[in-house]
């Protein structure tokens, strides 16, 4: 990368895929929402292991939940993208402040979620 126009092209393919990832593994969970009629949903804590490998793992909650964490995950793979865009620019200023911002969410979630 060594201009603006393609770190920005960079980042909105992160964003697109990101958002059309999340779009298609919603529409799968609604999809198999209808054609199963299990409307169950996980009890309790969600675990790690729930996230990476369900119980079935293609049970409609499961893939929904999984399309609204990659929704929700997409903004900080964009910050992520950023950070190494601006490395790759050898921009170190903004690569400083997007590295910053991305490591106070990690601690942020992380403290969040314990």
């Amino acid at each position: 990368m060594t201009n603006v126009r393609e770190m920005e092209l960079f980042v909105s393919s992160v964003l697109r895929l990101g958002v059309l990832t999340s779009g298609i593994l919603m529409i799968t969970g609604i999809v198999l929402l209808w054609s199963t009629g299990d409307t169950s949903s996980p009890l309790g804590v969600l675990e790690a292991a729930w996230i990476i490998g369900g119980s079935p793992f293609l049970e409609p909650s499961h893939v929904l939940f999984i399309g609204f964490l990659v929704l929700i995950s997409t903004p900080l793979l964009r910050i992520l993208a950023t950070t190494m865009a601006y490395t790759r620019m050898k921009d170190w200023i903004f690569a400083t402040i997007t590295g910053t911002v991305l490591v106070i969410l990690l601690i942020s979630i992380t403290l969040g979620i314990g």
